[in-house]
Order: structure tokens, then sequence, then C-alpha cells
């Protein structure tokens, strides 16, 4: 039998036997050979908490302050060193994503957020105060651009302020109006206004009008958006790549202004299967050099690659899903909420767990076989970099840490039980990992399966299987 191959990119299959490998908790990287390895996903360190919370909404950083929305309240953040200082500045209503937006005033800029269809003012030293200005109605969401806040309505209106202030003039008002799909929201990308509909999205640009809209529509875009909180790329810090879930069930990068679909199947049967598209929450984040694009649901978490092109499954410890929730880059971190409490976690490759949660990678290759023959599999050798256990870490789980075999003799129909194997006490470099006699194999292949819940280093290199005789 030839060399199990492990998979760059997870492809569960909509059928058992149809898998072409998964990568769980685990991703896949390049090295400078041209070796391609498996590594565990970025864990999450708790850096604060804001007590009596939960649900992160949505963050803003404003200079030296973090703004932080979640159930029902508004918090402030500021680094001082080491040390945090959290202040809870009041009542934000609403249980629902938050949009946050500021402008170029000086020296205080203002800082304005929409919540649950109204909007507010905020303050680093008072609780958030109803928008003043009441031509500013119901909107959905709120971005800036050019030192205008720019609010969007789901009857297609956009309507900006003036000039670094919170003042509405109703005049300076514009709609949507190359379909009529309503607006979902507005985000600012590469200078330019993009106004996100539900079957299309209209790129304006500041063209200095002098009385009305001071912004011009540049382009239509004939795809919309699947949900209010289903695009991201826009943040600063990213990659100036935006991607977004298009109204078709697809995720699609945008190249110019040209969107290039870049989900599999798998992620858009999921994304298909969803009772509430507009459930889904995209973010993002880097972290070793790669940037990962997040698109999480209530079911699942699928996260993209945008370094390797490929795509893995995210999933937090007793849930089906990913426990994270929004991201910002502050304080030289990437910083993410949490989905259950007041928790804010800095996304770090030197984590391997998730707070104080197990983060359990698996991997699963894909079918090796020799159909339609069956045959027997003598011995597995699985390539790990060992040797990566603590000594001066929690015992057994750092020191002695191990990983967890399982195979399937079907083509990945069902499993058996997994097998603990050592992947070596600190300094162990030598430490072998395989399993002797796998047992007959069916013409639908073999799969391997992999397993770390041990909070240490975790590198899959590859893996070997010696083949018995050929059965009929």
């Amino acid at each position: 039998m030839p060399d199990i191959v492990f998979p760059i990119s997870s492809a569960p299959g909509a059928r058992g036997r149809e898998s072409a490998g998964r990568l769980v908790n685990g991703y896949a990287e390049t090295l400078e050979d041209g070796r391609i390895v498996r590594r565990r996903v970025p864990g999450l360190a708790q850096v604060f908490e804001v007590e009596g919370s939960a649900h992160l909404r949505g963050f803003i950083l404003v200079d030296a302050t973090l703004y932080l929305a979640l159930d029902g309240r508004l918090a402030s953040a500021v680094l001082t060193g080491t040390t945090w200082t959290v202040t809870d500045l009041g009542a934000l209503p609403g249980t629902g994503p938050v949009t946050f937006a500021r402008n170029n005033r000086s020296p205080v800029p203002d800082v304005v957020s929409v919540a649950d269809g109204a909007a507010y003012v905020i303050s680093p030293t008072a609780p958030p105060a109803s928008y003043p200005d009441p031509d500013v109605g119901a909107p959905n969401a709120v971005t800036a651009i050019d030192g205008y806040f720019v609010f969007t309505y789901g009857d297609a209106r956009a309507r900006s302020t003036g000039l670094n202030t919170i003042a509405i003039n109703t005049l300076d008002t514009a709609f949507a109006e190359a379909k009529p799909d309503g607006l979902r929201r507005g985000i600012t990308f590469r200078g330019e206004l993009f106004l996100m509909g539900l079957g299309t999205i209209e790129v304006w640009q500041n063209t200095g009008n002098p009385v009305g809209f001071p912004f011009s529509r540049v382009t239509v875009i004939p795809r919309g958006l699947a949900g209010p909180s289903a695009a991201a790329g826009f943040e600063d810090g990213w990659t100036n790549t935006l991607l977004f879930v298009g109204d078709d069930a697809v995720v699609y990068r945008l190249d110019g202004y040209t969107p290039v679909r870049v989900s599999t199947h798998p992620v858009e049967r999921a994304i298909e299967g969803l009772p509430d598209r507009t459930a889904l929450e995209a973010f993002v984040f880097m972290a070793a050099g790669h940037a990962f694009w997040v698109l999480r649901s209530p079911a699942w978490c699928w996260v993209y690659d945008l370094t390797m092109q490929s795509w893995h499954e995210r999933r937090s410890h007793g849930s089906a899903t990913f426990r994270a929730s929004q991201s910002v880059r502050a304080f030289g971190k990437w910083l993410v909420g949490d989905q259950a409490s007041g928790k804010v976690f800095e996304i770090s490759e030197a984590m391997q767990r998730e707070g104080s949660d197990p983060l359990v990678l698996r991997v699963e290759s894909l079918s090796t076989g020799d159909f339609p023959n069956r045959a027997t599999a003598s011995r597995l050798d699985i390539d790990i970099v060992t040797g990566t256990g603590v000594a001066s870490g929690l015992d057994p789980i750092e020191t002695q840490p191990v990983c967890l075999v399982s195979w399937s003799r079907d083509g990945g129909a069902t499993f058996g039980e997994p097998m603990r194997r050592a992947i070596g006490a600190q300094g162990h470099v030598r430490q072998r990992v395989n399993v002797n006699r796998l047992g007959l194999i069916e013409p639908a292949g073999l799969v391997i399966a992999v397993e770390c819940a041990d909070p240490v280093p975790f590198t899959l290199i590859g893996a070997h299987v010696g083949a018995g005789r050929r059965a009929r």
C-alpha cells in the first residue's frame, strides 16, 4: 500500500465514504523544503474579562481605548504595560451585533455605534447616549470614511453626516437603487464605500459633491450579502482582502471588483443547510504568517487560510462551533470575544488551549487502498515531531503527552477504538509512533485518524503503512 496522504484542506463528504480527509482544529503549512505539515490551530489566551457579562457583540479601538459591546452593556479596556483596566460604561441595549465607527475630528474623534436598530454616541467617561440628531432614524449599521459617518438602512438608503461631525443633513442621502434589494450594511474598504445589499453590492467613491451625498457610485457587483455580519477582511491590521458570503451561499474573495469563488462544496453545503443565514458571522486574524478568515454559525465553523488557500474546521471543547466572536487588532495583538461570557482572548500560536479548555486537533487521511481488492495492513508508522513534552509542565498531559490513533478499514464509514501512543517527553526526539496489525482492509480503503488533546506543540508530517498479502 502507498504512503498515507493527509489533506491540505478539510473535505468531509456529503456521506461517509466520500470524505477526502479532514482537518479539525488543524491547518496545513508548507515548509521551506516543500514538505507540507499539519499543525494545531492557534489557541486562545485570556487577557481580561468583563465581569457579569455574556456574549461579545463588537469591538472598536480608538487611539488607546478599546470599546467592547456586550449583551446589554458597553465597556472599555485600556492596557498600561501589562495591566488591563476594564470599565463598565453603562447600558447599550440589545443582544445583536454592534457596528462602531469613528471620524477624524481633532483632537478628540467622535465615536458612534449602531445596536439593534438604534444609533448611539460613545464616550470614554459616560454611558452610551442616544444619537442627538433625530434625522439618524433607525439604521442597521454605521461605517466611517474620509471623516464622514455613513449609516445604512433596510430600505436601501445611505445617509452621511457632515465632515468630522455627527450632525446630519437629510439632503445628504442616497439610495442604492441598482436593484430593489435594500441594504444590509456599509463597509469601508480600499478607501471606497461598499453598500452591501441582499442582491447587489454597490461601490461608491468620495467625489466631494458640494450638495447632497458626498459620494458617487462607481460600479455595481452583481452579488448580494448573505447576512449583515457575513463579510470580513476590511479590518485594520489584516491583509487587505475582502471576503464575503454571497446570496448564493458561496464564499467570494473580491479581486478588484470581481467576486472570485474560494469556498468548496463542503463549505457551501454547510451554508445552504442553515435555517437562517443572517446568523452567519465572519471575522479575521493573523497568526504565524497565515491570514485566517473565520466563518461561524451556531452549528459549525469553517476557517479559510488565505495564505495556503485552504479550509479547515474549528470546534471548541463541548461545542459544534468556535467559541470566539468578533475580532480586533489592538495593542499589538489579535483579540476576540467569547460567545458565552465577557472574556476576551488573545489569538496565540504559543497557546495550545482555548482558555482553560482543551483544543483537540483531529486529522483524518484520505482513503488508501487497492480497489477492488482487499488487503492486510501490517504496520502503521506516523511521522510526528516528537519530544515536545514540557518537563516543568502539568503531569502527565504536558510532561508525557500522547496522541490517539484510530483507523477505518471501510473507507471512513466507521472507525475503531483509538489507541494511545506517546509522542515524547521533553527532548525524547527518537520516540516512535506506530501501530502493528491494522487488520483486513476492505476495497473502500484505509483511513487513518490522529488526534491530540494534550497541550504541547503538535506537528504531523506524514505516515506510511506496510501492506501484507493482497486478499480478494
